[in-house]
This record gives C-alpha cells, structure tokens and sequence, in this order.
C-alpha cells in the first residue's frame, strides 16, 4: 500500500467515525471540492514554506512530485502539511504552524462538514445538528494533528491504527497554535453550512458539481441548538422536620451565585430552567443585605437575626439568618499570584463563551495590583502556558496574549489543572493569595475527567494553600455538577458568567470577596426547641448538608467566605401551637416537656477557621421572641426571593403564593437599588410568568 493509499484510508476512517450516512455521490463532490479548498490553502504555505518544510529541495522537484493530474498534488501536499519528508527523518515544527495545522483542519472540515450535510433530499438527524457536525470535524482533525509530530505522523501511517488513537501528554505544538488552527478552519465550515441552506455559492463550488437544496420538512421549523446537554447535580428540596424527632440542622456556607445566573440566562430566552438548576440559596446570595459590618478582623462576622410571619401561610414563621463578613480595605489586601486557567476548546467558539471570557479576565486585569502576577494555561485537545508569570504593571503584555487565543479541539480539562497548578505553585507566596481562576464551558473529556478523582487532587492542592475559583461560561455543555465539585473542593466561589454586566459584578465589584478569603469552612447548626417550635425546614442548602458531628469536626471542609461576603439562610417554622401542622402528631407521642428558657425559639451556633488556620472558632447566638420583627425591607426582598426560587421548581410548600404576589412583594420592599440588580429581579420574574416549561430543540 503506498502512502497515498494510506493516508486516504486515514481520512476514510474519519468519515467511518462520524457514524452518519453519507451518499456515495455526495461523499464524492465533497472530496472534490475539499481538494479544491485545500488547493487554495496550500498555495500559501507553498509560497511562504516551500524551504524551510522541505529542506534543499527545489520548486521543479516539488511539483514533479505531485502524484495525479485529477489530484492536483493533494495527497503529496497533505504529506508535506503534516511534514513528512521520506528524504528528512525530522521535520522543524515550529514553521508556521498555523498553516499546517490550519490547512489540515480545513480538509477535515471540506469532508466532514459539506459530505455530511449536503445529502441530498435528506434532513439532518436530531442529534448531529449542523454547527455539531462541522464543530467535531474542525475537533478531530486538529486535535489529531496537535498530538503527533511529523515523525509520528508517518509511523501511523506505516502501521493499521488510526491517527486519532494516539495519546501524548506533551502534545506539541502548544495548546494556543492548534487552537488557532481550528479558528483558521472556521471559514471553511461557515461556506458548507451556507451551501448546506441552500445559500449562494462560489463558482469553484458550481464546477465540483454542487447542487445546493434547502432542506425542508413537514415539521415546524425549529432552532439548532445544543439545549438540553447542560448537567446538574440532581437533588431533592429539603423536606419538613419534626423537632421532637429531629432538634437539629446542620450545613455549609455557600455563597455561590451560579444558579441565579443560570437561570437568568434561561428566563432571557424565554425558557425555565431545570428543576435541578435551581439552588434557592444561591438566589437569595446573590444580592446584597444590609447586616451590620464587622467591626474587628479577629471576629470577621457577627450573625444578623429575623423572625417574621411567612407570606404564605398564616399558621407560620419565617427565620432568616444572615452574617456580613468583615471588609479588607484596599490598602491591607495581600498581594495576589493568580493563574487564568481558560478552556480555549471548540465549544468555546461562541461569543458568550471565549470571547467573553477575554473580555472578563481583562475586567479583572483592572482590579489587581502592579505587583501582583498573572499567568495564562490554556486547555483543548493538550494544556500550554501561552503566559508565564507576569506581572500586572506589564498589563498590555497579558492583555495581548488574552487577545490571541481562539477556540479549538476536545478538552483536557485535567491536564490543564495540573499545569496551572504547576504555575501557581512556582510562585508560591505564603503570604499572598494564591489562586487559580478557571473559566470553562463546564465540560472535561480529556485526561483527569472523574470528579471523584479530581476532588482529590483539588483537596491536595487546597491542603498546599492553592486555591481554586470556577466561572462558567454559556450554554449547551455546562457540567455544573463537576464546577460545583471542584469549586468547593478548591477553598473557592463558582460563578456564572453569562453577560459583561454579570463579569462586572462578578470581577469587579465583587472582586475583593472572590480572591481574598476572611473565613475558612464555615459551618451553621442551628438547634429548636420544641416547647416553641413544632416542624422546621431549611429553605435551599440541598447540597451543603452535614451532619451533625460533622459540626465539630475540623477535618471536614465546609464553604468559605469572602473579604465582604453576605450569607443568608432561611428556614421555615411551624410553632408548637399551630392548628394546622404539616406533619400529625404521634397516636403515642409523648407530650413536650418545658425547657428553663422557654421563651427560647432556637440557639445558632457557627464554626469557621481563620485563614491558614486549622483550628476552629465558635460563636453562639440565642434566637427568641425579641428577633420577631415586620416583613419589611431586606428581609421581606428576601423572603419574595426564596419564594421565586421555590416556585420555579413546583412549590411544594408555597400553597397559593403566585408569580404576582413574589412581584408585589418585591416591589414593595426593593429599597436602594444602585446596580439595578433587584429591579432585574422582578422583570424576571414577569418573565417566569409566560416562560416556556423548556427550549424546542430539533
């Protein structure tokens, strides 16, 4: 079999991969018209490469190599694009490798993109939306590409295994080259889509014997898209409690906002999120409450107490418990040595994804110090430091390399947690924050992708004072359950990034309590006393339960908080005289017995850690009669919240309240509202109103 056999049956296999049926007939023309496309693509290398690619050889000899008049050199110059030379055993990488591996993806993207879509009278399969197709075939090629060199190239080729099975970790060239290389390609997939919808075409195009159809069918037209595929931990809302049975609660801080973005996001386009995106607890923190500021560091919190009547049930009672965490003023943060770990694979290519992204870190860029450091890993089909440590007075510096990168390939996530590390840990100051800040579309398919495994090495690197903060970014791969994993193992908040006024808030505004921490595994128990309270539920915190000896226990890790940072927790109450109980007493329930304080209605108490410390502190609180108080203000704007965080999962326990009353209650008690975030609220909440239960996707 020669070479030219050889590497035809490569990109067959890649055809055989994508498991959808291609016509004969198309698959033809396709192959036509991606040698005609590669032709154009060469002619640059050709110019600008001819040399240094192909050592002392001269113009005449390279074209008397060329194998077929019909092919035109194609398989010749595939070999010389992937830098196989059978007169040079070794081949210079580093010569423009954005052609080389640009053109490569083109071919892939000519052959799997246009042959797959361009079937004729055939309307594509539910689960290869066009943008998927041409996506994977961009993904495959330049990924396969990154992993080998040239020598590699053509011991494959020499051998029946397809190119796609091989695996480096010191993949070469760097991540950000073959990411470029995908986006090199991208012209390419945009011009068969548009001959796939029937667009105008090019003459080259009309010569290969395209004919261009729109496709068509009886079914409604509906939107291409990628709804659907985002994951979230599943759960369920917590449930009604007997105190005779079950006195006491116990949970983590958690002061992510994920979820209220998320969902955000999904009422915009005017769609309900899943049940299981919603955590009422990350709606309630993402806005701010006015609780009395820390006066002294050395107690970075002191709880803040309400106890009103629940708007929507007469025989209960609301318990809201909030605590502000102690502010650092600009002058006394510690220096920062942060890692940008930035997923730069093909699902990143959107503009709400990457894009955003560079503009985001950029927002961040102001916040920092001049001598604070930045680097940048990326991630796709291998990890590469495309920035080593920098630091923030050469801020054009990092912005230029925030500016180059471009999306491409499958994602190894795992390997670039293990080089951002690497970075931070060589720089490592014991009295500077140090933190890794990883952005992604939420998906690991590369190297370290179990959570459990990577919930380890996270919690080693925590144990070493490496911190870990995740902001997610688009829709249509968000692994939310595997951000939640590694932002909470990592001592860091997860985020959700969905437009630059959230990246704002986020980066800037907020930036203070995102990097520098004031408390450490933070843990609320809150004990009821059954002469006063009958039933009890904790509203949210599904996913932040401990158990009641986990309270004491320095070894378990708990959520931290933030320089600034507010965390509020809600439960309702059904007092020990109420009429209508949620649960019926016992036929052989013992009667109560009075407490000494009976006017005692429960005691708070909460553990956390200074920072670097591994030994927690302890502060208790009595909650009674003198908390009861008006559902007015921060408190009433709270409460509208958890109600629209219930309601929007099926309002197990709301009864009549509606959409309206969450909006009359919000109205009434929004207050000052600088950034426009409460108003933001209650227009979501009009939205929820009419929203559909979920997207149409084909």
């Amino acid at each position: 079999m020669t070479e030219d056999d050889k590497l035809d049956a490569t990109l067959r296999q890649m055809l055989r991969r994508s498991e959808v049926p291609v016509d004969p007939d198309v698959k033809r023309r396709s192959l036509s018209v991606a040698r005609e496309v590669f032709e154009q693509h060469y002619s640059a290398v050709e110019s600008g490469n001819n040399e240094s690619s192909q050592g002392n050889r001269s113009q005449d000899e390279l074209r008397a190599s060329k194998v077929s008049p019909e092919g035109q050199g194609f398989w010749q110059r595939l070999r010389l694009i992937f830098g196989i030379n059978p007169n040079q055993e070794t081949q210079n990488m580093n010569t423009l490798p954005y052609f080389r591996y640009g053109s490569l993806a083109t071919v892939g993207v000519s052959i799997l993109a246009v042959a797959l879509l361009l079937q004729q009278n055939r309307y594509l399969q539910d689960s290869q939306p066009a943008q998927e197709i041409a996506q994977s075939g961009i993904e495959e090629v330049v990924v396969t590409a990154s992993r080998l060199g040239p020598a590699e190239v053509k011991e494959e080729l020499a051998s029946d295994r397809p190119l796609v099975a091989k695996r480096r970790a010191d993949a070469q060239p760097p991540a950000v080259e073959f990411a470029s290389a995908a986006s090199a390609a991208q012209p390419t997939a945009d011009r068969a889509l548009a001959i796939a919808q029937g667009k105008p075409f090019s003459g080259a195009d009309e010569a290969a014997g395209f004919t261009p159809r729109v496709f068509r069918d009886s079914r409604p037209e509906v939107e291409l898209n990628e709804k659907g595929r985002d994951r979230f931990p599943t759960y369920e809302p917590n449930s009604v409690k007997l105190v005779s049975e079950d006195p006491i609660s116990t949970f983590s801080a958690d002061v992510d906002t994920a979820s209220y973005s998320f969902t955000r996001r999904r009422l915009n386009n005017g769609v309900l999120p899943p049940a299981d995106a919603v955590r009422v607890e990350e709606f309630i923190n993402y806005f701010d409450y006015d609780y009395p500021l820390p006066r002294e560091k050395d107690q970075p919190f002191a709880p803040s107490v309400a106890l009103v009547d629940s708007p929507w049930s007469d025989d209960r009672l609301l318990l809201k418990i909030g605590i502000q965490g102690y502010d650092i003023a600009t002058e006394s943060k510690p220096r920062s040595n942060l890692v940008f770990l930035l997923d730069v694979s093909g699902s990143m290519r959107s503009q709400d994804k990457l894009p955003l992204v560079q503009r985001s870190m950029e927002m961040l860029l102001t916040t920092l110090e001049p001598s604070d450091t930045v680097a940048i890993v990326v991630y796709a089909g291998a990890a590469g430091a495309v920035l080593e440590p920098t630091p923030v007075s050469e801020r054009q510096k990092i912005v230029e390399a925030l500016r180059r990168l471009s999306a491409g390939g499958s994602t190894a996530g795992g390997q670039g947690l293990r080089l951002a590390y690497e970075l931070a840990e060589s720089q490592f100051d014991p009295d500077a924050v140090n933190r890794v800040i990883l952005a992604t579309d939420g998906d690991f398919n590369v190297g370290i992708s179990d959570q459990r495994e990577l919930k380890s090495f996270i919690e080693r690197k925590r144990s070493a004072g490496i911190f870990l903060s995740v902001l997610g970014f688009g829709e249509g791969n968000y692994q939310d359950a595997l951000m939640q994993t590694l932002a909470q193992n990592g001592n860091g908040v997860a985020a959700y990034i969905d437009t630059l006024s959230e990246a704002q808030k986020v980066l800037v505004e907020e930036s203070r309590s995102s990097l520098f921490p004031i408390a450490q595994d933070v843990k609320f128990q809150v004990e009821f006393n059954p002469s006063q309270i009958r039933e009890y539920r904790l509203i949210g915190y599904e996913t932040r339960q401990l158990q009641r000896e986990d309270f004491n226990n320095d070894a378990v890790d708990a959520g931290d908080i933030g320089a600034g940072h507010r965390v509020t927790a809600l439960y309702e109450l059904t007092p020990s005289g109420s009429s209508n109980p949620q649960i019926d007493a016992r036929r052989y329930e013992r009667s109560v017995r009075e407490t000494s304080s009976s006017d005692e209605i429960a005691f708070l108490k909460i553990r956390y850690k200074a920072p670097g410390s591994k030994q927690s502190q302890l502060i208790e609180r009595v909650i009674s009669d003198s908390d009861r108080t008006s559902l007015v203000g921060d408190t009433a704007f709270a409460v509208a919240v958890a109600a629209f965080g219930q309601l929007v999962t099926g309002a197990r326990y709301t009864g009549d309240f509606s959409f309206d009353d969450v909006i009359d209650l919000a109205q009434r008690s929004k207050g000052s509202d600088p950034y426009g975030y409460r108003t933001e609220f209650i227009q979501l909440v009009r939205k929820a109103k009419t929203a559909a239960a979920m997207s149409i996707t084909n």
